[in-house]
């Protein structure tokens, strides 16, 4: 049985990913052994993989704190330290594992695989990439440029890196740009809850009139939404929008201090980070569906695709990516900054009350994180490098 060590060094609670859980449930069910190291947080998730092992699950001193609870410059200091402390026993994880598996390419992810490479030169390291980050994005300069800066140092050290799993082909076009080889490339696409979204339930309780889903920053729209939300409830005063997600301790202050400034506090409702079943639930008990997202970043767009395929009316900028995914008018879409014209869509839509999006539904079955699981698999199986 092949091993694959998962590289969560920095991933907290509340800070890991179902889909990656969903990813590595499949690789264990297609034959593989995981492990992870660092932490025990999937063991407070709901729906737990079973049979792992923790490396590094007794080392003291650091707590999983949600990456929520710090500023942008405080987590960096926090995911150096976690860091520092795993490599500490980096020397007896050398030849037990046959992959190093980076789940994303951010910096405090792939420090640890680099250096595990050099040392064990037998490991086979692979590692995703899910979006770039462009140093003309909203927000603090400082704060932009040192984020651009640390996935300029990250893409240095994936160059390292045996494969890299993209989810879009502009991506892969990027990487051969910056001279990786097309062969150590694959094109795995990306992947929704589709046996929770099917699952979902109408709940009275969230009805919201509007929901949005993400982190709380300026890179994905959430000021603009304001400004839509300020023009419709000139129309309908109790207009609710819900904010499902959490941000740096920074920029959630500043979010809400706008919100009251504008006089829009009794409007919005936050729900903070939900995983699982409830989530759908909120989604589909809600009337429509807000991501106006202005991010170069912005690869996919997950929780846009999820309330799709919920049939929610979903309102969005229009972005390069979206435009291999809904090519039938699944999405409403508007120029970036046109928060106007999303008003106006906005009230014609509840004017019409017309709230169902049945193309949208039809989308549920292209994707699923087991189909992604399977792609990197056949991947690991096919390319010579995986055949251990």
């Amino acid at each position: 049985m092949k091993k694959i060590l998962i590289n969560t060094v920095t991933v907290s609670e509340n800070g890991v990913s179902i889909p990656w859980l969903l990813k590595f449930k499949e690789f264990q069910r297609l034959g593989y052994e995981i492990s992870f190291n660092f932490g025990s947080f999937i063991k407070s998730v709901k729906r737990p993989i079973q049979n792992v092992y923790f490396f590094n699950k007794r080392i003291k001193g650091l707590k999983e704190i949600s990456a929520g609870r710090f500023s942008k410059v405080g987590f960096i200091f926090y995911a150096l330290k976690r860091n520092f402390v795993a490599l500490r026993n980096i020397k007896d994880v050398c030849g037990k594992y046959e992959i190093v598996y980076s789940p994303s390419s951010v910096l405090d992810l792939v420090i640890y695989p680099f250096i595990l490479k050099k040392m064990d030169k037998k490991i086979v390291w692979v590692t995703v990439l899910d979006n770039l980050v462009p140093i003309t994005d909203p927000g603090n300069k400082i704060i932009r440029f040192l984020a651009w800066l640390f996935f300029q140092i990250s893409i240095l050290l994936v160059k390292s890196a045996d494969h890299v799993f993209v989810i879009s082909e502009d991506l892969k076009n990027y990487l051969i740009k910056r001279g990786f080889g097309k062969e150590k490339i694959t094109v795995t696409g990306n992947g929704i809850e589709t046996q929770l979204i099917k699952k979902a339930k109408i709940n009275p309780k969230y009805s919201f009139d509007a929901l949005f889903i993400g982190r709380i920053n300026e890179t994905k729209g959430i000021y603009d939404m304001l400004k839509v939300l300020s023009l419709v409830v000139k129309k309908y005063p109790d207009f609710q929008l819900a904010i499902m997600g959490n941000g740096d301790v920074v920029t959630e202050a500043k979010f809400k201090k706008k919100i009251e400034a504008m006089g829009l506090k009794r409007n919005v409702k936050f729900l903070g980070f939900i995983v699982g079943q409830k989530k759908y639930d909120i989604i589909k008990s809600s009337k429509t569906f807000w991501f106006l997202s202005k991010s170069k970043s912005e690869s996919f767009g997950v929780a846009l695709l999820e309330a799709v395929c919920l049939g929610k009316k979903a309102f969005a900028y229009n972005l390069p990516p979206y435009r291999n995914i809904y090519k039938n008018n699944e999405v409403f879409v508007f120029e970036k900054n046109d928060f106007q014209a999303v008003a106006k869509a906005v009230l014609e839509t509840f004017k019409n009350r017309n709230f169902k999006n049945p193309k949208g539904i039809k989308l549920l079955d292209k994707y699923s994180w087991e189909k992604i699981a399977q792609a990197e698999a056949d991947a690991f199986s096919n390319c010579r490098l995986f055949r251990l």
